[in-house]
């Protein structure tokens, strides 16, 4: 998922984007989401994905369920 640093350390987080437009828009807003408060992102991977059918049988909200991958800074790490 993520590209490999040597010696560095890599958390995988597990998240849930949703849009009404697609499941490409899902998982970016899920990225932009994740992106305001975890810097050092770098990777995604779509584990699911899911739609909610509206009345007349189309497609209204589509969900997936994601792993951001992120390069943990050591320099934010404690003692």
């Amino acid at each position: 998922m993520a590209n490999e640093t040597p010696g560095g350390v890599v958390k995988i987080l597990e998240l849930v984007g949703s849009s009404t437009e697609s499941f490409s828009d899902a998982v970016r807003n899920a990225v932009r989401t994740a992106s305001q408060t975890i810097r050092n992102i770098k990777g995604v991977e779509v584990i699911s994905s899911s739609a909610e059918v509206g009345d007349g049988g189309e497609l209204t909200n589509y969900k997936v369920n994601c792993k951001i991958a992120f390069l943990i800074d050591p320099s934010n790490v404690g003692s």
